[in-house]
């Protein structure tokens, strides 16, 4: 076999491992981003519009869903071409990029022994085992949020997607590629130390899945965080508002003010922001708030801030923007 015929063959695999991958991105019961999973995302986007009770035109409800002022923006053009293409990244290039919690799992049970069997009837482990690694995904969730506030380093990355000047259920996906692999490589050690540590209590566990992925974190996913960017003031209460991150809770912490910078950084859940002191419960009210980053960048939703920024910022010279100082430690931080 040639050079020519090697190359050939290794960018067939290549690109078959790829479909395969945005096949199950996109086609999988598993997966947050499937079809199914976002045509519910959007089925509970429209129930949040509409008041109970009331029926609404189409054009009426078709300007509440999609306001012209975010889609026709700057800013809400670049949250359609980030998302688009982080879809594609995360289905394409994800599987090449991290390690897994079962990985994590693994290299512990190497380290440690052989895992004993399990003390209790599998459905009593699935049941301990599910809400535990739902919250251990909740913490890395936090902890990766709160590191990208915290060092500078990760702030030039993350300040990609504070850089949005107006929210839609598209910004969430307006996140820098490598921001994408620390978030899941924290993930999996999170989730993989948390596995070890029910093995060893418990016997070997599993949790209640769904095509492999912990069904707590698919519905939170699916109901709860795809919907956080949404400019609809959602704060589920007085009761549930200290419970769950509604849309208004994570536009408070998109806003400039800044007694809101570096608060509600959870992923579904208010339970570590409560216990690490960033919570910030919104007014039932809509508040009046201003979205971005204010350091001088001329061209916030360009290519050059959204790729190549968070690497020239980190080269000697490469970054003259004002410091601005936060809450959060001592770091060059957003003013979102």
């Amino acid at each position: 076999m040639t050079n020519l015929d090697m190359v050939r063959t290794d960018l067939g695999e290549l690109v078959t491992r790829c479909g395969d991958q945005l096949t199950v991105l996109f086609l999988s019961p598993g997966s947050p981003f499937s079809v199914a999973a976002l045509a519910v995302t959007l089925a509970l986007f429209v129930a949040l519009a509409v008041p109970r009770g009331r029926s609404v035109r189409f054009a009426v409800l078709r300007r509440a869903l999609f306001p012209s002022r975010i889609w026709r923006s700057a800013s809400g053009r670049a949250d359609i071409a980030y998302f688009t293409l982080g879809i594609l990244f995360a289905g394409m290039m994800i599987g090449w990029a991290i390690f897994s919690a079962e990985h994590v799992r693994g290299w512990i049970a190497d380290m440690l022994g052989p895992v004993p069997p399990s003390r209790l009837p599998g459905w009593a482990c699935a049941a301990v085992a599910t809400p535990l690694l739902f919250l251990a995904y909740e913490f890395a969730y936090w902890l990766d949020h709160w590191l990208m506030h915290k060092i500078p380093f990760l702030w030039r990355f993350h300040k990609v997607h504070h850089q949005a000047e107006s929210l839609s259920l598209l910004t969430n996906g307006r996140v820098h590629p490598l921001e994408t692999i620390g978030f899941y490589n924290l993930v999996a050690l999170s989730m993989g130390v948390m596995a070890t540590l029910l093995d060893r209590l418990l016997g070997t566990t599993h949790a209640w899945t769904i095509s492999g992925t912990n069904a707590l974190i698919l519905v939170a996913a699916v109901g709860i965080t795809h919907l956080q960017h949404s400019h609809l003031w959602v704060t589920f209460g007085r009761r549930w508002g200290r419970v769950v991150i509604g849309p208004a809770h994570h536009q408070i912490h998109h806003s400039v003010n800044p007694e809101h910078f570096n608060r509600n950084l959870g992923g579904s859940l208010t339970f570590f922001d409560r216990l690490f002191g960033t919570f910030h419960m919104p007014e039932a009210r809509r508040e009046r708030l201003r979205f971005g980053v204010d350091d001088g960048e001329t061209n916030p939703h360009g290519l050059r801030a959204a790729l190549l920024q968070p690497f020239l910022g980190a080269l000697p010279l490469g970054d003259q923007q004002p410091a601005i100082r936060h809450p959060v430690g001592d770091a060059l931080g957003p003013v979102a």
